[in-house]
């Protein structure tokens, strides 16, 4: 038993501690490294159980002017890192072999570490999205896809920002504003023009869009997975990423099927 405590105890240490980039100690909500499991258990826990049980004998909330303003600033949010994470990758000559992490202290490589911190606060900003889903009591939205992709995309930002902040894996952050901004802009139109959503290849389009993402980043990672590259980060976490785009894209192709795929049948039939 002590032996199993004192590995687990060293893992940690390591995981934590002796691989984070000097680079983001002090950083927002980087440290203590507990934090962002507290923020994500707290998360799962009203959305999976307060959240319904207060809302249970209430009348949904009407939030249409905050949920404007929300989407809205994530619209700004996602285009200000895509611009600046464009500008990074064209000044690095980004290829698509492996580009290990620049641990310098150049400009382009702390502009990069201060971009990649600021992916992982947008991605804890985006659980708010869930929040106003329960205080609507648009409970079908919050469904397995939504809730697991929402906390893996904390947890997997927030080790990479920690301890890989830049290099190979930052195309991922990047593609995700651009889709997010796309995203969070037909949101923001559903609020305030409902009427021009009502087509449903808005929607269709923008589901294609996030699994083209997904698609691409399998390739991304699955290039430096399978060959042996030496880009300055563990191996595993392209296996990891390349596993969990496919992932991503089965449970968004299972979406798209379900929610396009069969045609209506006419109510006079």
């Amino acid at each position: 038993m002590a032996f199993v405590i004192r590995s687990l105890y060293n893992y940690y240490q390591e995981a934590f501690y002796d691989a984070q980039d000097p680079r983001t100690i002090g950083f927002l909500l980087m440290d203590p490294p507990w934090l962002s499991f507290a923020i994500c258990a707290v998360y799962l826990y009203f959305v999976l159980n307060l959240g319904p049980k207060l809302m249970a004998n209430r009348k949904p909330l009407d939030l249409r002017k905050p949920l404007m303003v929300y989407n809205i600033l994530q619209v700004i949010a996602n285009i200000y890192l895509a611009y600046f994470g464009t500008k990074v990758m064209i000044e690095i000559n980004l290829t698509f072999d492996c580009r290990p992490v620049d641990r310098s202290t150049s400009q382009v490589a702390l502009r990069e570490v201060q971009l990649v911190h600021r992916y992982y606060l947008l991605k804890l900003a985006d659980l708010v999205d869930t929040v106003f889903f329960i205080l609507r009591k648009k409970h079908n939205q919050v469904s397995f896809l939504h809730v697991y992709h929402h906390a893996m995309m904390v947890m997997a930002p927030f080790f990479y920002a920690r301890n890989y902040p830049g290099g190979h894996g930052s195309l991922l952050g990047l593609a995700n504003t651009y889709v997010h901004a796309v995203m969070y802009f037909y949101f923001f139109l559903s609020v305030w023009r409902p009427n021009w959503t009502k087509d449903l290849r808005w929607k269709k389009c923008v589901t294609i869009f996030q699994m083209i993402q997904f698609v691409a980043m399998a390739f991304w990672f699955g290039r430096p997975a399978l060959l042996e590259y030496d880009c300055g980060i563990p191996r595993y976490w392209f296996w990891a990423g390349t596993i969990q785009s496919i992932f991503m894209f089965a449970m968004f192709a299972d979406f798209y099927i379900k929610a396009y795929g069969v045609k209506k049948v006419n109510k006079k039939e």
